[in-house]
C-alpha cells in the first residue's frame, strides 16, 4: 500500500538527511541499509544503479519504521517496478512532467531533480510537491539554495550530489527540506566503525540549529 504523500513528505522533512545508497549489488545495498537503520537514520534511498533494486526495495520495505525512495528514476517502467516492489517515494535526477503526471494520479511522491531556476519554477507549476536541486555541489551549495528561496520561498527544496556529511547543516539552516547524501558511511572524520559513523552523523544533527 502506497503512503501518503503528506505522511512521505513529514517524514523526508522530519529525517532532513537521506542517505543515498549506490552500493555495488543486493548483498551490500541490504547491509549498507541496516547499518544505516541501526544508527538512527529513518530514511534511505535506493538507486536504480544497484543490480535487481526492485529486490533491495521489497526487502526493505518488510523493515519497520523506514521509509524507502527509490532513486535514478529515468523511465516509467522503473516507476512501475519500484512501487510494486513497496517503494514510498519516487527521485529521479532529471525533471520530466510525467513523472510528477504518475504520482498525482497515483497518489505517491514524486520528486524531479532540476538544476536552473526556471526548471525548478516549472516542476513546482507542474505540481512537485518536493524538489530534488541536483548537482548542487556544482551548483553552489548552501548559497545556491539561498538565492533560489529568495524570490521563491514556498519552494520545498532537497540538495543532492556531491554532499558531505559536513555540508548538510548550512543546507538545512540555507532552507533545504532535506539533504541526500551518498558520504555518511565511507566519511572518515565521522569514525571507523560504520554503525558508530552514523550514530555520530544523527548525534550532530539532532544538535545542529533547525532551519529559521
Amino acid at each position: 500500500m502506497i503512503a501518503p504523500t503528506h505522511d512521505v513528505l513529514q517524514r523526508i522533512a522530519s529525517a532532513q538527511a537521506i542517505p543515498v545508497l549506490r552500493s555495488a549489488d543486493p548483498e551490500t545495498a541490504l547491509e549498507d541499509a541496516r547499518i544505516l537503520s541501526q544508527g538512527g537514520l529513518s530514511v534511505v534511498e535506493v538507486t536504480f544503479s544497484i543490480p535487481d533494486v526492485e529486490q533491495v526495495i521489497k526487502e526493505l520495505s518488510s523493515w519497520p519504521g523506514l521509509t524507502i525512495g527509490a532513486g535514478t528514476v529515468l523511465h516509467p517502467a522503473q516507476a512501475t517496478a519500484a512501487l510494486e516492489a513497496g517503494a514510498d517515494f519516487l527521485v529521479s535526477p532529471i525533471y520530466d512532467r510525467w513523472l510528477i503526471n504518475e504520482g498525482r494520479r497515483g497518489g505517491f511522491l514524486a520528486v524531479p531533480g532540476c538544476a536552473t531556476p526556471t526548471e525548478i519554477f516549472k516542476a513546482r507549476q507542474d505540481g512537485a510537491e518536493l524538489i530534488k536541486v541536483f548537482p548542487i555541489a556544482r551548483l553552489g551549495g548552501a548559497r545556491y539554495i539561498k538565492d533560489l528561496l529568495a524570490p521563491m520561498p514556498e519552494l520545498r527544496l532537497m540538495a543532492t550530489g556531491g554532499v558531505r556529511a559536513s555540508d548538510v547543516t548550512a543546507l538545512i539552516s540555507a532552507g533545504c527540506s532535506a539533504v541526500g547524501i551518498g558520504s555518511i558511511l565511507t566519511d572518515a572524520g565521522l569514525g571507523s566503525d560504520p554503525v558508530a559513523r552514523v550514530k555520530a552523523f544523527v548525534s550532530a544533527r539532532l544538535q545542529a540549529p533547525s532551519q529559521s
